[in-house]
């Protein structure tokens, strides 16, 4: 019987080798979308993560109790 993780697995390894070629047609403008979206979007995923995770750090900062040390 074939586990569960295999299939997962390879699902993962066929889908990944699937998108990278596409993405590398996308990216040289060999497909009818265009290839200026294939910078752009990675861009705007990387710097909206940049600012969830620094307003996540901003809103745990401000948020945290006090540590007053006992002197």
């Amino acid at each position: 019987m074939v586990r569960l993780a295999r299939i997962v697995g390879l699902a993962a390894m066929i889908c990944s080798a699937v998108f990278a070629v596409f993405y590398i047609l996308w990216f040289f403008g060999l497909t009818p979308l265009d290839p200026q979206l294939a910078v752009k979007i990675p861009i705007l995923v990387i710097v909206l993560g940049l600012c969830f995770i620094a307003g996540w750090l901003g809103y745990v900062m401000a948020t945290a109790p006090s540590s007053s040390s006992p002197h």
